[in-house]
């Protein structure tokens, strides 16, 4: 399945809700080209060789239209429904960049400022030249083996972490803010600036400044245990989609208990809960 096609149908049907001016055609006549549109590009993709599902959630002419298609879970048989839970992978980022935002719209962050004035600990030649904005929009520079395939099988502690960002040193002709290198270890390093500059874990800050405003009381941040993977109740649980990746031929089962944040469309939106209905996010794409 194709990571572009969500972004592909979310940009086609924001054009025919555009084009859609009051009074200029009946409701009826863009829900039918809205669900043409969604038939013709994205239930195709949800076959019986390909195993998963998806689901949209479009929001147009101040309606939430869902159409899911496929299974949850494809041994159980258990099919995408407008209850079903997703893995925002990392889509999660968003909301941390929403974070920064408000921060900054509030006084209370400012892009420009370097990460070392929020995280003294961080005193490295380089990383202390990074700023919060560069962090949010992928141009501080920063690619560790936590970034990119093979990914690495050990797990880091927050010394260890700060650690590897005050030795690490780019290549010549990388510097913060002249490329933009997707950094899944900016966004990490995100998190903690978040966390130190508020005082506040990063589900609660995500729960307490965006989820609970919004009204998205089905997207969360699960807990972890104590193997370090995501807890939920057995009710949660049975409301998950089951991950799926190919390798080689055959489709390999993804444990969906890694999930990092959980989203649900709700069926009915309002426009204050617009956030948590823009997002169409495929069973098979992984974070």
């Amino acid at each position: 399945m194709k990571q572009w096609l969500p972004v592909r149908i979310a940009a086609i049907v924001l054009a025919v809700a555009a084009n859609a001016l009051p009074g200029a055609r009946a409701d009826s006549d863009m829900d039918a080209q809205i669900r043409d549109i969604v038939e013709a590009e994205l239930a195709p993709t949800a076959t019986a060789a390909d195993p998963g599902g998806l689901a949209a959630a479009v929001y147009a002419g101040g309606r939430v239209t869902l159409f899911n298609y496929g299974f949850a879970d494809a041994a159980a048989k258990r099919p995408i429904t407008s209850d079903t839970l997703f893995n925002l992978a990392s889509l999660r980022k968003l909301f941390e960049a929403a974070l920064v935002a408000l921060g900054t719209e509030r006084g209370e962050l400012r892009l420009d400022d370097p990460v070392g004035k929020v995280l003294p600990e961080l005193h490295g030649d380089y990383i202390s030249h990074v700023t919060v904005g560069e962090l949010v929009n992928h141009t501080s520079g920063l690619l560790l083996p936590t970034d990119h395939p093979p990914w690495p099988n050990e797990t880091f502690s927050r010394d260890q972490f700060i650690a590897m960002l005050n030795a690490w040193t780019p290549p010549a002709d990388v510097q913060p803010g002249r490329q933009r290198i997707y950094s899944h270890a900016g966004y990490v390093l995100l998190q903690l600036v978040l966390e130190r500059r508020y005082r506040m874990p990063i589900a609660t800050l995500i729960e307490s400044r965006i989820l609970k405003p919004l009204g998205m009381t089905s997207t969360f941040i699960p807990d972890r245990g104590e193997d370090n993977r995501a807890a939920m109740l057995p009710e949660i649980m049975q409301r998950m989609v089951q991950g799926y990746s190919h390798q080689a031929s055959r489709s390999v089962r993804l444990a969906i208990s890694r999930a990092i944040t959980i989203f649900r469309a709700p069926a009915r939106c309002s426009r204050r809960r617009a956030i948590s209905a823009s997002c169409c996010v495929p069973v098979s794409t992984a974070g």
